[in-house]
């Protein structure tokens, strides 16, 4: 926490300092102490304020108290080393607003005589810190390239969701320049990508296993340019030219890509509109002449294509300093509009208070509840008896509230057609948004027969391809859905409102966020597996489906080498490609690693399908895809299938457990 000092109540009278007066004591306090240097304008404009605050008190104490002030803002908000004036203004400006309510606040106390420093006394409330976190709500951030870190802004942007062209516009070239300085930054602190020997990327995935130190130094486009025949990896936006044919582009440049002998590094999808790392050879000759002015000429022939690797979570905090993305900590922000690091010994705290809180627990249901088909209902029937049981029985017990699940999370789609503003075809006399609404009404009757579920659980609602008012203009095409896609709307929910206790409905988007406490998940309905597969970019290489010929012409140590290589044949092809799904998601850092083309992304919200730094944990609502469990780079990632499956009578759902960063699959017959 950060405990500020305040200022003199007293009134000094103002003096003319001169800038050389006031150099020493700034020097030996903002230089020398904390390492920050001041500009000549910051000079002048400390210069003028601390000769109308302190007057002929400027060498006191309380003087070096403001300076001491102002360093700490400056380095809570990260701002860098160098004191610039746009800069120090805003920062008085957050001194001068923190003063004032620190002043309000002395006021209206009854006990003046002593100030008690009680904020390190309070007890944490974890209710504080659980919280669905919607993209209207999350604050933006940007990263910033020359720094090297993110600018976090609480405050929101007064901006429509279909903002003119040319906004959204601007707000695509800035979502994919900051995408690619972000990976960027990720992989200059990779130790296999410092300047050194070079070696294959094809020996990525030993590095990790042998524990081999290799390196690949990544080379600019433009710096190719007179070094014919020379060995290279490179990285860049993987795209097609108006050729329809294969190119790299970064911001110096772009070359053409010659991909008949490329070898992909096993275990992930590679799709149009990715960032992808390319090594192989740059030739001056071929290439197509008919390019534009930043094709530096020439082809460069791939050998090996390799995603850039993720990074953990717990280090890509210690680096960009801990900074509080989803503002769930905006009471230790003194006031102002940028986010602040998170200290050290508070997390301590949450993650003391969240594992001792081991019987809390979340229920996510499986996505596409058809609220319009009695098998959903008769499921959620025998699942809301069950649960209302198990909670009967828990508030028996003498451990109160012990295992009452905190929230139940209901994916959709709720509908299974899509919401449309014609008529419905069953009944001429109802229009399909009131028969929408009927099913929630429905399913409000069917939950009122449940007491304690409506008293002790939220309900989180997550829309789907199906819901409105997107569905109205896509007609359930998700390629036709844009994300992030918004809340159901209030007026089809009133009465499901007005059964639960007021904040237990949480009308969420899609996707979402969950803070608890330390911990921070996403939740996505998508169906990403069937993307990537239909998207994934076929080398020639791999249209070889016979390497007889080649494995008998292998030497004993060859074919030893390719046994370890492909060690994993083994393993289920659909644990495979679920391990080939989450790698590609995290290396991207993003929830839509595709070309816009695919599915139509508001580039005002592109940080909230940013996953970088890493979350703790990640829900893929795709129905297209079996269950599954896997952890990349301490990331957990959990598809949860569609709720009801054709052929069964079985309802899928999902336990996460907090205190110990668990998921069980669970399902219910009915």
């Amino acid at each position: 926490m950060i405990d500020l000092a305040t200022t003199s109540t007293t009134t000094a009278l103002p003096i003319k300092l001169q800038p050389s007066n006031l150099r020493p004591l700034v020097f030996r306090t903002l230089t020398k102490k904390h390492g920050l240097n001041v500009n000549t304008e910051s000079l002048a404009i400390l210069t003028d304020t601390i000769s109308q605050k302190f007057g002929f008190d400027w060498k006191g104490p309380q003087s070096q108290q403001f300076l001491e002030e102002i360093a700490k803002f400056w380095k809570l908000e990260d701002r860098g080393i160098f004191i610039d004036g746009s800069g120090l203004r805003s920062v008085l400006k957050e001194i001068q607003k923190k003063d004032d309510v620190v002043q309000i606040q002395k006021a209206g106390r009854t006990n003046t005589i002593v100030d008690e420093v009680v904020e390190e006394d309070l007890q944490l409330q974890w209710e504080d810190y659980f919280q669905f976190v919607s993209p209207l709500d999350q604050p933006r951030s940007i990263f910033d390239k020359s720094r090297k870190h993110f600018d976090v802004y609480l405050t929101k942007e007064k901006l429509p969701l279909l903002s003119k062209l040319t906004l959204n516009t601007k707000s695509l070239i800035e979502a994919q320049n900051n995408h690619y300085y972000l990976i960027s930054d990720r992989l200059s602190r990779n130790e296999n990508f410092q300047k050194a020997s070079m070696t294959s990327i094809s020996n990525l995935n030993s590095l990790t296993i042998d524990g081999i130190s290799k390196s690949n130094e990544i080379t600019l486009v433009k710096n190719m340019l007179g070094r014919d025949g020379q060995k290279f990896l490179l990285f860049g936006l993987l795209s097609k030219n108006s050729t329809d044919e294969y190119i790299l582009e970064d911001p110096t440049g772009y070359i053409q890509l010659n991909l008949n002998q490329a070898v992909k590094n096993q275990g992930s999808f590679y799709c149009i509109g990715m960032f992808v790392l390319v090594e192989g050879i740059y030739s001056a000759s071929g290439g197509n002449l008919n390019q534009k002015q930043d094709y530096i000429g020439g082809s460069f022939y791939v050998s090996n294509v390799a995603q850039p690797p993720a990074e953990r979570r717990d280090k890509s905090l210690d680096v960009y300093g801990h900074v509080d993305f989803l503002g769930m900590h905006k009471h230790m922000v003194p006031t102002g509009n940028k986010a602040v690091k998170i200290p050290k010994t508070f997390r301590k705290k949450l993650v003391q208070l969240e594992k001792s809180l081991q019987s809390h627990r979340i229920i996510m249901m499986g996505s596409d509840l058809y609220l319009d088909s009695n098998k959903t209902l008769q499921a959620m029937q025998k699942f809301f008896h069950r649960l209302e049981n198990s909670i009967i029985e828990a508030l028996d017990s003498e451990e109160t509230q012990s295992y009452i699940p905190l929230a139940l999370v209901f994916t959709g789609s709720f509908t299974s057609r899509p919401l449309t503003s014609t008529n419905s075809t069953s009944d001429a006399n109802l229009s399909n948004s009131e028969l929408y609404k009927g099913n929630f009404d429905q399913f409000a009757k069917i939950l009122s027969d449940y007491p304690n579920i409506v008293q002790r659980c939220k309900i989180v609602l997550i829309p789907g391809d199906n819901d409105p008012w997107q569905s109205t203009y896509s007609l359930g095409s998700a390629c036709l859905n844009s994300l992030p896609q918004a809340s159901i709307p209030k007026v089809f929910v009133n009465r499901l409102e007005k059964l639960l206790p007021r904040g237990n409905l949480i009308l969420a988007w899609n996707p979402t966020r969950l803070s608890y406490l330390s911990q921070e998940l996403v939740i996505i309905k998508d169906k990403l597996m069937s993307k990537l597969k239909r998207n994934d970019v076929m080398f020639p290489l791999d249209l070889e489906q016979n390497n007889d010929d080649v494995i008998d012409e292998l030497t004993n140590k060859e074919r030893i080498d390719r046994l370890i290589q492909n060690k994993d044949e083994r393993i289920p092809n659909k644990t495979k490609q679920a391990r080939k799904l989450v790698k590609t998601l995290l290396d991207q850092g993003t929830l839509q690693p595709f070309k816009k083309d695919l599915k139509v992304v508001n580039t005002q919200f592109e940080h909230c399908l940013r996953v970088e730094p890493l979350p703790n944990a990640i829900v893929l609502n795709d129905s297209s895809f079996d269950n599954f469990e896997v952890v990349y780079q301490g990331c957990r990632v959990v598809n949860l299938t569609s709720a009801i499956q054709e052929g069964n009578r079985k309802l899928n759902y999902l336990e996460y457990w907090p205190s110990s960063k668990k998921f069980e699959f669970k399902d219910v017959y009915y």
